[in-house]
């Protein structure tokens, strides 16, 4: 009864972990509109963001952080993307200015 309780008591501790890990993939094309206007599409490859286009230009990307549902990049400016539960993304744009957009996964 012992091995069970802690059979049972392992699988609640390590589920979230591993639903994480199964779903926590950023990988793919991510698209969407700062304000409802400019246009972003954001590339992800491995976790990493790998291009970065805004109103078609390709923009600096600078290092790309990872955390939880979370992840940013930016180069003289900042983009913070969180998933939401339906699979999309909400995006916050900080530079000149700021935007929200919601992104999602192409």
């Amino acid at each position: 009864m012992k091995l069970i309780k802690t059979f049972f008591l392992a699988a609640l501790v390590l589920a979230p972990t591993s639903l994480l890990a199964a779903d926590g993939s950023w990988d793919g094309n991510w698209v969407g509109r700062w304000g409802g206007k400019s246009s972003a599409s954001i590339r992800i490859k491995d976790n990493k963001v790998v291009a970065y286009y805004f109103n078609g230009n390709s923009q600096s990307i600078g290092a790309t952080k990872v955390s939880g549902n979370k992840i940013s990049f930016g180069s003289g400016y900042s983009i913070t993307l969180t998933k939401l539960k339906n699979g999309d993304a909400s995006g916050h744009y900080k530079g000149n200015g700021t935007a929200t957009a919601t992104l999602v996964k192409r």
